[in-house]
């Protein structure tokens, strides 16, 4: 199909409208349109702001507690222990002799004792085979022993240095314990330490051993205990 262009000159249109004889009227709106209207229009216009707003970050700070590591000289503090406890078996056995000797009755029942805070000897009804006199009794025999009550607490001394040396999560697993002379009466009892031990084991046969009975009756070594431990042995330390 071929289109043929020229440059002929189009004269535009003079014609002009018409004015209308009709008059233009404003018309109110109706109750429900106004509704509307008022509906679709926001009542307000948000201008987002040109800053933006600084973020505050909270840094929360979180301690832990690894606790001390098992000291250099631990051997050597291990063989003290040692050495103690078989002082302390040596003079138990004598004065178990002499009571056999002296007071049977008391010789064939289970007890225990161990050393309070003041240096003194308690007996304990362990077995639950003692009376309030069988208990008595006790007491003032282990009291009179001076040699017992010395091996007692040589012990004690050497319990108390072998859990301080050991370290708190690891080493010996002795070291995660508060042991000192306050609360050494209420976990270790010195007379289960040489209880015959059957070949069955069972819970006096666990007493038997010193760890034993600090890992089920010991207190718990926290970083405050840990600290007044320390601190307390540093004083000792320097006015050695």
């Amino acid at each position: 199909m071929a289109i043929s262009l020229n440059a002929a000159f189009i004269q535009p249109s003079a014609a002009q409208l018409s004015q209308s004889s009709q008059p233009l009227t404003a018309k109110t709106l109706s109750e429900d349109l106004q509704k509307t209207a008022i509906n679709i229009n926001p009542a307000a216009i948000y201008h987002p702001s040109d800053e933006t707003p600084a973020t505050s970050l909270t840094i929360e700070s979180i301690e832990t507690w690894i606790g001390r590591s098992q000291s250099p000289d631990f051997p050597q503090v291990a063989e003290r222990h040692k050495n103690a406890h078989q002082s302390l078996k040596f003079s138990f056995e004598e004065f178990q002799s002499a009571l056999a000797h002296a007071y049977p009755d008391l010789a064939d029942k289970k007890f225990g004792f161990t050393l309070q805070a003041d240096g003194s000897l308690k007996a304990l009804n362990s077995s639950g085979q003692l009376s309030s006199s069988d208990m008595n009794r006790l007491n003032n025999l282990l009291n009179a022993s001076s040699s017992l009550k010395a091996a007692a607490s040589s012990y004690r001394d050497a319990s108390i240095d072998l859990v301080a040396a050991d370290s708190v999560w690891g080493g010996s697993y002795v070291g995660g314990y508060n042991l000192n002379k306050d609360n050494f009466a209420s976990t270790i009892d010195l007379g289960a330490l040489f209880l015959k031990k059957g070949s069955v084991p069972n819970a006096e046969t666990l007493n038997g051993f010193f760890s034993s009975q600090l890992w089920s009756k010991g207190e718990r070594m926290t970083q405050a205990t840990e600290a007044q431990m320390l601190s307390e042995r540093n004083k000792v330390d320097v006015t050695a």
